[in-house]
């Protein structure tokens, strides 16, 4: 296994498969949470960066971290959870 990454194979994003594009005010909102969740969890903010932004599977992500795909997934539904409290308070 090569360091930084370099098992990982890179892949060209697929613009039709993204999202629509929200509101600047959801962004905002979206950006502050994301930003609260970096200061308080890192590891959940960096999951988030991983499997929303980045496209990686659950099973990718494990790898990556060298840890169960189901620790990754109670990780994801944290953080989803904290995301979605900082967004519905907001």
């Amino acid at each position: 296994m090569q360091k930084r990454g370099g098992e990982l194979t890179f892949v060209s994003l697929d613009e039709s498969r993204a999202p629509a594009a929200r509101s600047a005010g959801e962004l905002e909102s979206l950006g502050a949470a994301l930003d609260d969740l970096a200061t308080l969890q890192p590891d959940l903010a960096e999951l988030v960066d991983l499997k929303f932004f980045c496209g990686f599977s659950f099973a990718e992500i494990a790898a990556i971290r060298s840890v169960s795909e189901r620790t990754v997934q109670r990780d994801w539904a944290k953080a989803r959870l904290l995301l979605l409290r900082w967004l519905t308070d907001a």
